[in-house]
């Protein structure tokens, strides 16, 4: 079994204690700075909004973000599979001609 190590990341000015598979720890680490990033440029941008709202507000943008991800990729498959439909297709004529 994996071994869990605690780790700390600061996301938006506070510090959290992270209990994090050790093969796991400088993805974890490399997330918060991302998500820390990003919550603080959109606090920097709308400095009226609370940091309930921030953080709300760049989890859907992040979610936003992974979904386009994910279609993109689902229709990359497609075009593969419809590709290798194709070629299969062009391989069978020509194995029928020859």
């Amino acid at each position: 079994m994996a071994k869990a190590n605690t780790i700390k990341v600061h996301i938006f000015g506070r510090e959290y204690a992270l209990r994090v598979r050790e093969e796991s720890e400088a993805v974890t680490r490399e997330l918060a700075t991302f998500i820390d990033r990003r919550m603080t440029g959109f606090k920097q941008a709308h400095p009226e909004q609370s940091e309930l709202t921030a953080a709300i507000i760049t989890a859907l943008a992040i979610a936003e973000d992974l979904y386009a991800l994910r279609h993109e990729r689902r229709q990359a498959d497609v075009n593969i599979a419809e590709l290798d439909d194709a070629l299969t297709a062009m391989s069978d004529r020509l194995a029928e001609a020859l």
